[in-house]
């Protein structure tokens, strides 16, 4: 959100400001922004090598970004030394003329700055705004766009030029869907993954499609559609930049890999053969963390994956994590498919971890009781949206009871913090915004107790409405799993998770109680890890007595 108002911003005070410059100042300075932004689209990719050899997450966001820039200041210098006069227009009719040419500047200067930032290894939302908002969105491709849509407008500008200028070789071609491929990029397992893959290390062996009987052996759904596969080959690599990890696992997600078709598509997988031999579906916000095997003598991760394409459509190209991508148009669909062996492919040993979780509570409602797996610290850049509200809200609490202000004047309210504990929450919170990351043992009770509110009622009202429409969508882009727990406050079977500390959250709520209970968990590889969550692991007890 805060985004968004950002982008209005810049905006409208830039329409207005080229409004009072004159018409053919605003004319000029639309079409240095224009050709700087033509340029950049077009020189990006083959122009990062420099940047790619050392930084390959930051290759393509910061040379376009500097492209523009640069660009854009030398045409602007080049206007300003050619052309000394302006065009005399009666007032009104010129601030009209230099506010329209002006709102499109800005349109591109903002959109060109947005694509920049937009290829940068960032979190998936960006000051609170993510252009998609669950995986579900991304794959139907239903965005929620920049107000005004600058971004959109930019790109685009860019496939009516490279389409009509650029020929076999259009941007628009390789790149039907710029903004969506630039989200899907950023939609990695883990945030301090790697979100680029070095070229020479991507080899793609075979890419066609499947016949029927292949079709049939694997029962692979094709639902009427083409099956194609595409075989990659991953290699570890040798020295910094040049691996494709820097640990024993090969991390992505579905959504970091992509096939461009002829006709304008971008399709992500409907699955892989697991071991080359079970067809396995896949969801874009699945983990993929795959294991190095040896592969005709070096360390390669080997998947077979399934894209579903319409019948009359063919592979083009097939990108993988940013900057590795290889033309799958020709050449390959005559290459025979390898039959390799089962341990030729990731054996996945980081997902044969398990746990097992129990609930020891009394008094228990006949709602349902939920249990989510999240990771056990979290970036404060992705909560401080939320955290600044917290805050804010605890320090009115805090002044009105200082203040002695009714309600709050009273110490004892019953079912809410007394003063002491809202004094200590709202100084933790600013301690929390302060910090680059955080456990959520320490986040989670700042949040619930900045939505107390005058009593029993009134809290267990508004923090059950808070966890469900504000807490909730946060945390569902953090975690790892989701379960029920049964009525005896167990899992009916354990969860397969990778080596790792994770926090076990769990809660209930029914109209007449909030119950939230959270412990933090260190899973081993291969290991089987079991924790008992207690009454003393609440961090939310909220009850209505009947």
């Amino acid at each position: 959100m805060i985004l968004q108002f950002i982008v209005l911003l810049f905006i409208i005070l830039f329409a207005l400001y080229m409004a009072n410059e004159g018409p053919l100042s605003a004319l000029l300075l639309l079409c240095a922004s224009f050709f700087a932004s033509t340029l950049a689209m077009g020189v990006y990719q083959a122009w990062s090598k420099p940047i790619l050899n050392h930084r390959p997450d930051f290759a393509y966001g910061v040379t376009f970004l500097l492209v523009f820039f640069l660009a854009f200041s030398l045409i602007r210098t080049a206007f300003d030394y050619l052309v000394r006069g302006d065009v005399e227009l009666p007032l009104w009719p010129g601030r009209i003329v230099g506010g329209v040419f002006g709102f499109f500047t800005a349109m591109i200067l903002i959109g060109s700055v947005m694509v920049g930032v937009q290829m940068l290894p960032l979190p998936s939302s960006i000051l609170g705004y993510s252009r998609y908002s669950t995986a579900q969105d991304l794959a139907s491709n239903s965005p929620g766009g920049l107000w005004l849509n600058p971004d959109g407008f930019v790109t685009s500008l860019w496939a009516m030029v490279s389409g009509r200028s650029l020929g076999a070789h259009s941007f628009s071609k390789y790149n039907p869907e710029p903004l969506r491929q630039f989200y899907a990029d950023r939609y990695t397992v883990q945030y301090a993954g790697a979100k680029a893959l070095p070229p020479s290390l991507l080899h793609v062996p075979f890419a066609a499609p499947l016949p029927v009987a292949m079709i049939k052996r694997y029962n692979i759904p094709a639902d009427g559609k083409q099956v194609i596969l595409v075989r990659t080959e991953v290699s570890h690599g040798s020295t910094q930049p040049n691996v494709s990890s820097d640990q024993g696992y090969f991390r992505l997600t579905p959504a970091e890999v992509q096939l461009v078709t002829t006709s304008g598509g971008m399709y992500f997988p409907s699955g892989y053969l697991k071991e080359g031999q079970r067809y396995t579906p896949l969801k874009l916000n699945d983990p993929m963390v795959d294991d190095y095997r040896t592969v005709h003598g070096h360390r390669r991760v080997v998947q077979d994956w399934i894209f579903l394409i319409p019948d009359n459509d063919k592979p083009l190209v097939f990108r993988m994590k940013q900057t590795a991508a290889v033309n799958v148009s020709t050449g390959l669909a005559s290459e025979k498919l390898e039959v390799l062996r089962a341990s030729d492919y990731p054996q996945l040993p980081y997902n044969n971890s398990s746990l097992e979780v129990q609930l020891a509570a009394k008094n228990l409602s006949s709602a349902p009781v939920d249990l989510w797996i999240i990771p056990s610290g979290t970036r404060m850049a992705d909560v401080r949206f939320v955290m600044q509200s917290a805050s804010a809200r605890l320090g009115r609490i805090r002044r009105a009871i200082n203040g002695g202000k009714p309600p709050w004047s009273s110490a004892s309210i019953s079912g809410t913090p007394n003063t002491t504990m809202i004094q200590m929450y709202h100084q933790n919170a600013l301690n929390l915004r302060l910090q680059h990351d955080a456990p959520w043992s320490q986040i989670l009770p700042v949040l619930f107790a900045s939505q107390v509110g005058t009593n029993t009622n009134n809290s267990l009202t508004r923090i059950r409405s808070y966890f469900r429409d504000t807490l909730k969508p946060v945390l569902a882009k953090q975690r790892v799993a989701a379960r029920m727990l049964n009525a005896q406050g167990q899992l009916n079977k354990p969860i397969k998770l990778g080596p790792g500390q994770y926090d076990v959250l769990i809660w209930t709520h029914s109209a007449a109680q909030m119950r939230v209970w959270l412990k933090s968990v260190t899973v081993h590889e291969g290991g089987k890890a079991s924790v008992q969550v207690v009454s003393g692991d609440k961090i939310v007890n909220y009850s209505i007595s009947k």
